[in-house]
């Protein structure tokens, strides 16, 4: 609030500039301020349309060493509600049972706009941020800007930030393993057509892995298309229209599974007897499907817990440099593809 209103506040209320100041400040207990008077205050600073600077008024409280650490999660608008509830589950779970003293307020961002938010970066808004799903031109930004508040990439590696995060490109390989495993000779892939190292790195690591096995991916069945309901049928129908279908079938997104499944089905494709089908990432409805989705489990709660332990570390100055952490990945076996023989 500007000083010429908490003048105004002090001549009404007949109170001295100074003491309008602590009790906006919310430091009136602290100073020993009747509630009589505080409660005259806010009443005529509610007049005056007054809002409190909660961030400014919690990231004091915590630099004084009084107060939790407050960690802003900036989450893109193209992620799945799914994975929202995976995510903050996973970090109540960490914060209730590690006994963490954390605030987390949820922040969105549109894909690929995160620069839309500068002002979290510019005027330090929290004590620290965990950046999930950043795309590549995000992340481009985020190298050009100077923060000294603490920044951690969610599986997204680079150099300049501390990450917690996958090997993409192991876990694409991974799965072309299984498959050759499993007696495959072709294979499709259905992924999003969006910028991203992590979706790049997974899909060359599959396909590296396919000609490393001797497992055929035609051009014709590697699909790319938006990441969307709408896209995951456009790329079934492309799939199925290509001619001979492949033996397998990896979904770089789960999500797919969603409008996959039924078009196949529909048009008398059986699975897994025609076609077994990967997917990345559980979902809840992934045993729900029918068959169950086999899947490339990422190891959410695993990540999420490091990622509040790394960036407490950087909030109080254990870490300065950027620190990476990888978690290994493994398989979810269900219905729609079965795992590795014995031996």
């Amino acid at each position: 609030m500007a000083n010429s209103n908490i003048k105004l506040i002090a001549q009404k209320t007949n109170l001295s500039p100074g003491t309008v100041s602590i009790v906006l400040n919310g430091r009136g207990n602290e100073m020993r301020i009747s509630e009589k008077t505080q409660n005259r205050v806010w009443e005529e600073a509610k007049l005056l349309g007054y809002k409190p600077n909660i961030y400014a008024r919690r990231l004091r409280s915590k630099s004084e060493g009084d107060s939790s650490a407050i960690i802003g999660i900036l989450w893109p608008s193209l992620y799945s509600s799914e994975l929202i509830v995976s995510f903050f589950d996973s970090i109540q779970n960490s914060i209730l049972n590690d006994n963490l003293n954390v605030e987390v307020v949820f922040k969105p961002y549109v894909y690929s706009e995160i620069s839309k938010i500068d002002n979290v970066f510019k005027n330090k808004l929290f004590n620290g941020v965990i950046i999930v799903g950043a795309s590549d031109s995000d992340v481009d930004y985020l190298m050009k800007i100077e923060s000294t508040m603490p920044i951690l990439l969610f599986n997204r590696q680079n150099d300049k930030y501390s990450s917690v995060c996958i090997d993409n490109y192991r876990a694409g390989e991974k799965v072309s393993a299984l498959l050759a495993a499993r007696g495959h000779k072709s294979a499709g892939l259905i992924c999003p057509n969006l910028l991203s190292r992590n979706f790049s790195m997974r899909r060359t690591g599959f396909l590296d892995g396919c000609q490393k096995y001797g497992i055929s991916v035609l051009p014709e069945h590697i699909i790319l298309d938006t990441l969307d309901s709408e896209g995951g049928i456009r790329s079934a129908e492309k799939l199925y229209k290509s001619g001979t279908l492949p033996t397998s079938l990896f979904l770089l997104v789960s999500g797919y599974s969603h409008e996959v499944f039924p078009f196949l089905q529909k048009n008398g494709i059986r699975i897994p007897e025609d076609i077994e089908i990967i997917g990345f990432s559980d979902m809840v409805t992934s045993k729900f499907l029918k068959p169950s989705l086999t899947v490339v489990n990422l190891p959410i709660q695993r990540m999420v817990k490091r990622s509040l332990q790394l960036i407490l570390d950087m909030i109080n100055g254990h870490i300065q440099k950027p620190h990476i952490v990888f978690e290994e990945v493994d398989f979810i076996f269900r219905e729609s593809c079965g795992g590795f023989s014995e031996g």
